[in-house]
């Protein structure tokens, strides 16, 4: 075992031990408990489905005190005993569209016996060193993407959330025009789940080997990218493309051009449009005059509109030379295109319908006629991400990082725990079960309490983890530099998540706080300094449109947007073109006439809505936290 993974568990120990517990100690269910329910009640098959997604909906509560390994056992074994015992319809058949994909990928081990064989666990050598890269995590992956989409849909409902002023105009615009209302409202969803995507996932420039290893979009299955946080304008794409399915919206990534084609756009079908997306640069391809979401047909049209997308210091990838030619990509894990999927999303009703299977070949005939359109085909890279941690694992470099990333996301509690709670949309306490935000603050307090534990503290709290080093002293103050060196990384992990929540959460000033003075300030070369600028940078946005704003809200917000000092930062076109956006017009005339499409106002970004509110209680500091802004 090594140096690395025995400090895992003393450092989640210590959050307990140092952090302090609630009065009154929680009962936490166990493996055992739900298989004694079972036992005592084993019901019809149909049990044995409710089972497991107790299993998938209680994560966090399963996983507190123990890896997530044993659950993802459980949910197999009774989601295969139901499958089983299910007749099958002998008259199902793969999907076309999976012939027409290359050899290689066809012969991959999950894309065979499509018709019978059960959820797959992960390969028995990959099985020895994690239990990730089972057919498991596409199952509760697509519980999170239920979750996070029904969370964003019903605050939508609620009115909690809108649409930036220019965009709503943008889309009252097209009701009863080129929308009814209905779809109207699917569009405006449509963007709150894009907008949620480049918010959350962060295009994190990749170190050297992992881009010579992985072709785009396949080094994580979407899984991992939600997990982590983190994904290339490929890995994102397919993140929003799950969000949309899970909400009922044909998503699809539209590649442009046959020769060096541009492959950074998601297309999303409503009414008989599909309305344009791009993830690299975070915003929807916009109209001609920059404010309203553009589609493919009158992009194909007009290609001078692509002038909406240039910014003085970056032309658009896209010219009108690949318009000619337009790929649509249909995203289908092997997964979704089994007969036990097909059968498991039936089974599912209610407020517990999952969307899990994929049929490519009526969504190509759904969309093969749009205008502009030259081809439909099932896309290879969510086949080859499948095969990805088996490419991490084969390379020395890459294993140590995939290792420290699953010591860091599998093991119970701490940053683990408090990011799978986000996934399941619980950002604040419930009775006897307590939300993200206050893992996350405990995770802060930990670095500042072992760094000010004396060290006689520091020896009686090893002593009751049963580590003893005696007269060694040199070894143990290795140990304890080591622990706390993963404890100020938890801190920044975790005030750098407090400031995501925030902004999600449309507290700016909060989201300010843990950006700025949580993050960006004690870790200046923190892995996420250009994902804190561009949340700075919205956050002073959306400031700046509340009424009666002072100006230089603005001037902030341009200023984080184009002072990011990396220049390989994957955020730099897309803020480029926010801060234009942002800017006042130079030189340009008022306009002196109004058209049936909303013109650009001086202040044009997609941006936060102004209506704003006060950071949560939760995002309050102790004196004593405030007070430990520096990493050791």
């Amino acid at each position: 075992m090594s140096c690395t993974h025995r400090l895992a568990i003393p450092i989640l120990l210590a959050v307990t031990f140092l952090a302090g517990c609630s009065d009154t100690p929680r009962k936490h269910r166990t493996i055992a408990d739900t298989q004694a329910d079972l036992a005592t009640d084993p019901g019809s098959a149909k049990q044995f489905v409710d089972t497991a997604f107790t299993f998938i909906k209680d994560l966090d509560l399963y996983t507190r005190q123990a890896p997530g390994g044993a659950v993802q056992e459980k949910v197999f074994e009774d989601l295969n005993r139901w499958f089983i015992a299910q007749p099958k319809d002998p008259q199902w058949q793969p999907d076309p569209l999976i012939a027409e994909l290359p050899e290689s990928i066809q012969a991959m081990p999950r894309l065979q016996d499509l018709a019978s064989r059960p959820f797959l666990p992960a390969p028995r050598a990959q099985a020895e060193i994690t239990y990730r890269g089972s057919e498991y995590d596409y199952i509760l992956s697509s519980y999170w993407e239920k979750a996070i989409s029904n969370g964003i849909k019903q605050r939508w409902d609620d009115g909690q959330l809108t649409l930036p002023p220019q965009l709503a105009r943008f889309m009252k615009a097209q009701e009863n025009h080129t929308l009814t209302e209905s779809e109207a409202e699917q569009l405006s969803l449509a963007y709150l789940l894009f907008d949620w995507t480049v918010r959350n996932i962060q295009p994190v420039r990749e170190e050297e080997i992992v881009r010579e290893t992985f072709e785009p979009g396949t080094s994580r299955d979407v899984w991992r990218v939600l997990q982590v946080m983190q994904g290339d304008a490929l890995e994102r794409a397919r993140v929003f493309i799950h969000l949309c399915r899970q909400q009922d919206l044909d998503a699809v990534v539209v590649q442009f051009g046959e020769k060096d084609p541009v492959t950074q756009v998601v297309g999303v079908h409503v009414g008989k449009h599909l309305y344009l997306f791009d993830t690299a640069y975070g915003l929807p391809i916009a109209t001609s005059d920059g404010t309203g979401i553009q589609t493919l047909t009158q992009l194909v049209e007009h290609p001078e509109d692509l002038q909406a997308m240039a910014s003085k210091n970056y032309k658009y990838p896209v010219t009108p030379e690949k318009l000619k030619h337009v790929t649509l990509l249909v995203e289908a894990p092997s997964t979704s295109l089994t007969q036990a999927t097909d059968m498991l999303e039936q089974t599912l009703t209610g407020e517990e319908k999952l969307n899990l299977h994929v049929r490519p070949s009526l969504i190509k005939d759904r969309l093969k006629e749009m205008p502009g359109v030259t081809d439909v085909k099932l896309w290879e890279a969510p086949f080859e991400s499948e095969q990805s941690i088996a490419k991490w694992l084969s390379q020395p470099e890459l294993a140590a990082e995939f290792r420290n990333e699953r010591r860091l996301y599998d093991f119970p509690g701490g940053i683990s725990l408090a990011r799978t709670l986000q996934l399941m949309n619980r950002f604040n306490d419930e009775p006897q079960r307590p939300g993200a935000r206050s893992i996350l603050l405990e995770t802060r307090l930990m670095s500042h309490d072992l760094r000010n534990a004396s060290i006689t503290e520091k020896t009686e709290m090893l002593k009751a983890m049963g580590i003893d080093f005696g007269q060694d002293t040199q070894a143990r103050d290795a140990y304890l530099a080591h622990m706390q060196q993963n404890a100020n990384l938890w801190r920044e992990m975790a005030s750098f998540n407090l400031g995501v929540i925030a902004l999600d959460e449309r507290e700016y000033r909060s989201s300010l706080d843990f950006f700025e003075k949580r993050t960006l300030e004690p870790y200046p070369e923190s892995k996420y300094k250009s994902a804190v600028f561009y949340g700075i940078g919205r956050s002073y946005e959306a400031l700046s449109k509340e009424e009666d704003a002072d100006a230089s809200l603005a001037d902030k917000a341009i200023q984080f947007y184009t002072n990011d000092d990396d220049v390989l930062s994957p955020y730099r076109r897309g803020n480029a073109l926010r801060a234009q956006r942002l800017a006042p017009p130079e030189d340009q005339p008022e306009a002196t006439s109004e058209s049936e499409t909303p013109q650009p106002q001086p202040n044009a970004a997609e941006n936060n809505p102004p209506e704003t509110t006060e950071p949560s209680q939760e995002a309050t500091e102790t004196s004593a936290d405030s007070a430990d802004n520096s990493p050791s």
